[in-house]
């Protein structure tokens, strides 16, 4: 339940990123090769997630030799669903007085979470995309952890890194005109990145992961990510104009994928394990973590002030930012916080009924 240095500095970068993509879209705008940066914002929530989840997972196991999913499921639940629900609940409201539209299904698709199997969807839902895959992940993975037990676990986070290219490179040629990178055999080894990383043992951690965070050529790792992500966009785009584009594009959709997850994964490693140096200290800056703070609900609240289609005055910049920032705050501190009271209350009571395990 404590704070892991830098890790709320990584979530505003990544907020950060998606917030310049929906301002490139913005009609009028100049900043169309940032485009990219949206989907690799994402990319390092899920990462952040991955690592996370498995950390708290394993945490659990060491102390009593089991994991309650009664209570993962209802932390889980007590900090994802009131921010997000809130938020559909006034889009529909929205909707129904006829601010703006929705298609018939998106509410529901929404509040299941099965938003990233839904390709006909309404711009001011259509980021739960991302929300969905994280709740599937929230949903298996805990599963696989108890029944497998940890040692078992890596290989399952192994085998989904390994099976998630080959979907891709399956549905590209099968069913191209899907939005398959959003459903979860294709987006979750991003998450396995993150859960596999964090499984291995200490000796594994110090022969693989060490050498690299340690490096004093370390920073070329998050530039290669930057330039592997905007290289398969631009390669995406040239899709049916390029033979050369297709082949390049493969490429970078399947390995070239999972190389960003390890070079995100290791970044995610290298700030946490050194706050104290130059961008570790950028990271846990009190703006920064502020930032992080309220980034659940930033990306909740971000999609109606940047609506490419609308002419209202909300989604101008700078004045979309602002907006932005102020629907988030009050969100955070009307909402999210004291659910979260609540859900740590919850926590520290089942902990102290909880009966031990022998080891």
């Amino acid at each position: 339940m404590t704070r892991i240095p830098s890790l709320d500095g990584l979530r505003a970068v990544a907020i950060t990123m998606v917030l310049v993509c929906h301002t490139a879209e913005l009609k009028g705008g100049s900043l169309h090769p940032l485009q990219n940066l949206g989907t690799l914002g994402v990319r390092v929530f899920f990462v952040i997630s991955g690592m996370l989840i498995t950390r708290l997972l394993l945490e659990e196991w060491e102390r009593g030799g089991t994991i309650s999913l009664k209570r993962f499921y209802i932390r889980r639940t007590l900090r994802i669903f009131p921010a997000m629900w809130f938020y559909v609940a006034v889009i529909a409201a929205l909707s129904l007085y006829g601010f703006i539209s929705l298609q018939p299904y998106d509410v529901l698709h929404a509040l299941t979470y099965t938003m990233n199997y839904v390709g006909n969807r309404s711009w001011n839902v259509g980021h739960i995309w991302s929300l969905s895959v994280e709740e599937q992940f929230y949903l298996l993975w805990p599963l696989a952890v108890l029944l497998c037990k940890p040692r078992i676990a890596s290989r399952v986070a192994l085998l989904a890194l390994l099976l998630a290219p080959l979907c891709r490179l399956v549905f590209f040629f099968w069913i191209p005109a899907t939005p398959y990178h959003e459903w979860f055999p294709a987006a979750c080894d991003s998450l396995a990145t993150g859960c596999f990383l964090t499984l291995l043992g200490p000796g594994l951690r110090q022969r693989w992961i060490s050498p690299w965070i340690t490096s004093r050529w370390f920073f070329a790792v998050p530039v290669l990510v930057l330039l592997a992500n905007a290289l398969r966009y631009r390669a995406e785009g040239l899709l049916g104009l390029d033979p050369k584009a297709r082949i390049l594009f493969l490429l970078l959709d399947t390995v070239g994928i999972t190389l960003m997850n390890v070079g995100i994964a290791l970044t995610i490693e290298r700030v946490v394990c050194y706050p104290g140096d130059f961008f570790g200290r950028i990271l846990n800056s009190k703006p920064l973590i502020w930032l992080g703070t309220i980034s659940y609900s930033l990306y909740l609240w971000q999609m109606p002030f940047f609506n490419p289609e609308s002419p209202a005055w909300i989604t101008r910049f700078p004045v979309n930012i602002v907006l932005s920032i102020a629907a988030a705050t009050a969100s955070y501190y009307c909402i999210e916080k004291p659910i979260l009271q609540l859900r740590n209350r919850f926590t520290r009571r089942a902990e102290r009924t909880a009966a031990p395990v022998a080891p």
